[in-house]
């Protein structure tokens, strides 16, 4: 049985990012990948395992970051209810009412 091998630039296109990370990450020891002459080649199988190990790790990753968040709340955060009470209205101000005068007061004339 032979392992299917791939260079660095379909590696690249693999795992979607550039061939200077692609080498990056071999040297780092990271991705498996071996040099070969003046380039790396990398068995695909290996880099697919690489995926899905990576995949797993950072669904779990994400998980327990979720978990902690919800059981742990927030001390930065006031608990208060999510909907204020208005202010008040303002207090209307009486407005003086004029009083009506009889018209027979007009009608006599003036006083001596």
């Amino acid at each position: 049985m032979t392992a299917e091998t791939i260079n660095a630039e379909q590696c690249a296109e693999l795992l979607h990012c550039t061939e200077q990370r692609i080498e990056e990450l071999t040297r780092s020891g990271e991705l498996p990948g071996m040099k070969f002459g003046r380039g790396w080649i990398y068995v695909k199988a290996d880099l697919l395992a690489y995926i899905a190990e990576r995949a797993r790790k950072e669904a779990e990753e994400r998980r327990q970051d979720l978990n902690a968040r919800k059981s742990v709340p927030r001390p930065d955060v006031p608990l208060r209810p999510r909907r204020q009470t208005p202010p008040p209205l303002p207090v209307p101000v009486p407005v003086p009412v004029p009083v009506p005068v009889p018209a027979k007061a007009f009608a006599q004339g003036p006083r001596p």
